[in-house]
């Protein structure tokens, strides 16, 4: 616990480092500026995100369609895969909590944007806001739909209010993962982009996948998830960060822009309707 505490306060003064420190501040005044805002792309992304997010909740707590069903004869540690086996632990409350505070750090590492222009910050917001209803929605289908006994219900002593509240059976994905490595690859993402030719880039990735990866590995030491669980996890989160920014840069609206040179012939055979495009 002590060697856990002290690795999470050397990523905390990392973290702090790279918000306050003046050379991080002047980059501000030496960014390129790749994202930008666009209402067809925003209707659509904050449509889909809201709707997966939104009706996982519906399904969730209104709904209900999940069953809490347990029988301990059910489950055996021999039917558990040797390698998530090898990471499953009993329940531990204090790593639990440890665990959602270092998850709670890397959902605020694009505070880091704070850098940029006052006029930039919507443009990060909206994209952030979106990556998370898009992560936060995929993960949370998946736990729906998905029955997986929590590790520390293979042990004795677990929670019986997990069990009565029905979360015992919501293992696969790591939530906490996936939500940390969003906000850790939005921020890489962004900062990368903004900052192609800065040597920070390394230290923001950095700082950020390894708060990441401890919420992670604090998520498998407290017995809530085996290893699969948080792979997976880190795995929709890393790629919900990168793709959602990606869909507001230049190179992306790039493809589907139509060449100002180019002409439409509309013309009617008796076999149809014939419609061209010349470029």
């Amino acid at each position: 616990m002590n060697k856990l505490k002290k690795k999470l306060s050397r990523h905390l003064i990392v973290l702090c480092l790279l918000l306050g420190t003046s050379p991080l501040h002047s980059l501000s005044f030496n960014y390129a500026q790749p994202f930008a805002l666009n209402p067809v792309n925003e209707g659509i992304q904050l449509g889909l995100g809201t709707a997966l997010s939104g009706s996982a909740i519906v399904f969730d707590k209104i709904v209900k369609i999940k069953k809490n069903n347990y029988d301990p004869a059910e489950y055996d540690k021999k039917d558990i895969p040797d390698l998530d086996m090898l990471f499953a632990r009993p329940y531990s409350k204090g790593l639990h909590i440890t665990g959602t505070v270092t998850c709670g750090l890397a959902l605020m590492t694009p505070a880091l944007f704070g850098i940029l222009p006052s006029n930039e910050w919507l443009t990060i917001g909206v994209m952030y806001a979106e990556t998370l209803l898009f992560a936060n929605g995929i993960k949370e289908w998946i736990k729906l739909t998905v029955y997986r006994a929590r590790p520390y219900m293979y042990f004795d002593n677990y929670p019986q209010k997990k069990v009565d509240d029905g979360d015992w059976n919501c293992s696969f994905p790591s939530g906490h993962t996936t939500l940390a490595f969003s906000g850790a690859a939005f921020t890489t993402m962004v900062f990368c982009q903004c900052f192609p030719d800065s040597k920070w880039k390394y230290a923001v990735a950095g700082a950020s996948f390894g708060i990441a990866t401890l919420t992670g590995a604090l998520r498998m030491a407290s017995g809530n998830h085996f290893f699969s669980d948080v792979f997976a996890g880190a795995l929709i989160g890393t790629i919900c960060g990168i793709a959602v920014p990606y869909m507001h840069t230049k190179d992306f609206y790039s493809k589907f822009e139509v060449n100002r040179h180019g002409s439409t012939e509309l013309s009617f055979t008796p076999a149809g309707i014939n419609l061209a495009f010349s470029f």
